[in-house]
């Protein structure tokens, strides 16, 4: 009878530098930044902000969980931010009001909301171990998982 191997989950470290590039990246293609208010915040010049995506993209495979819940957490707080401003204009319209527009909006804010709900809970508790063993091909399934159950619930 073989000894059963215990599977070792490598954990990744990521220096200071590593962080920023992931900070930058994160401000560039989730907040939408402008490359000037990046640099500004990161007291840079475009050049380091242009290696920092280059290498956030490169190594997509190695940032840890809690990076990419995060990200998720603020592209849909965005795209909540956007449909709530479609929805105020679509309300306040006097004439020619699409009330189904309105209604797939509604529907589509609540399931906005329970999914950002959902990545919170994630996200935000420390006490969980097991949430820090992920691997980001895991984590990215549970976001797409948790998207899958809203949709059908």
């Amino acid at each position: 009878m073989k000894p059963l191997r215990s599977k070792k989950i490598e954990k990744y470290s990521l220096t200071e530098l590593e962080e920023e590039y992931i900070l930058m990246y994160h401000e560039y293609f989730v907040l939408k930044w402008t490359w000037n208010e990046i640099c500004k915040k990161h007291i840079c010049e475009r050049s380091k902000v242009k290696e920092a995506l280059h290498w956030v993209i490169e190594n997509k495979i190695n940032i840890p969980t809690s990076f990419l819940i995060k990200g998720a957490i603020d592209s849909f707080a965005s795209r909540i931010k956007i449909n709530k401003e479609l929805y105020d204009k679509e309300v306040a319209k006097q004439r020619y009001r699409d009330n189904s527009f309105v209604i797939a909006l509604t529907k589509e804010l609540r399931e906005d909301e329970k999914t950002i709900f959902k990545l919170q809970e994630i996200y935000q508790d420390p006490e969980d171990t097991s949430n820090t063993s992920l691997t980001p091909a895991q984590t990215l399934a549970l976001i797409k998982a948790t998207q899958n159950s809203d949709a059908k619930g």
